[in-house]
């Protein structure tokens, strides 16, 4: 795999099909409207100091937390099922993957909590398991949304892919790991800008966010047909 062409794809591809952007921005708004909605009230009950003030801070913060987490997961999986159609030529239409993402919202949601158990215990235990596992499981959602794998079949057709193409796919995983910094590092330095640098930080990471999901779209369809052309071989 020639990492220099995919990153260069993924930049046609997001040139061409904008609107594929949109779902991680409007998703970045609504987080952080959530979160000052949420905050505020469990700040201002917190200090109340009463048992169930503190009981209602906590639910509300929970409650934020799971809309979040819902949102986001939504947002990712619209982004990468119009990358894959925009991949096959098709326009990166927002009803037609709002409506097939809350299709396959069971298997999104069941991988998304597997996922996250998954890393969550990997990062409790050292850095190094938890890069592992996300580094194994990249291509989770795309193998869950571009081929509509089940939960669990989606996970063994990540750890297949990269099992077959290791040192493609280890590449490929530090030049994200590398972008990422590279944005963020960027989105550091725009929170030191008042009000204006939150608009322009959510822009960058709905860039970011939605650049990598093409990336990773463009670099699943390629490890997969290496990947079935060394089997057939074999």
């Amino acid at each position: 795999m020639n990492i220099r062409l995919v990153l260069q794809e993924g930049v046609d591809l997001g040139r061409k099909n904008v609107f594929a952007f949109i779902p991680v921005l409007v998703s970045s708004i609504l987080t952080w409207l959530i979160s000052l909605v949420t905050v505020g009230s469990s700040g201002t009950q917190m200090m109340q100091g009463t048992p169930g003030a503190m009981r209602a801070s906590m639910t509300g913060m929970a409650i934020g937390a799971i809309l979040t987490a819902i949102i986001s997961m939504l947002a990712h999986g619209m982004t990468v099922l119009m990358a894959g159609r925009a991949l096959d030529g098709q326009p990166a239409d927002l009803k037609q993957a709002f409506s097939k993402t809350t299709e396959r919202i069971v298997p999104l949601l069941m991988a998304s909590v597997v996922v996250g158990v998954l890393l969550g215990i990997g990062f409790m235990l050292l850095v190094l398991p938890g890069l592992l596992i996300a580094f194994f499981l990249m291509f989770t959602f795309v193998a869950l949304m571009v081929d509509e794998l089940g939960a669990f079949e989606s996970l063994g057709r990540s750890i297949q892919v990269i099992k077959g193409r290791l040192v493609d796919c280890l590449v490929f995983f530090l030049v994200l790991i590398a972008l990422g910094f590279v944005f963020g590092l960027v989105n550091l330095i725009l929170t030191r800008i008042p009000v204006l640098g939150v608009i322009l930080g959510m822009v960058v990471w709905a860039l970011f966010a939605g650049y990598s999901s093409m990336l990773l779209v463009i670099a699943y369809r390629e490890l997969k047909g290496s990947v079935a052309t060394d089997e057939a071989a074999a």
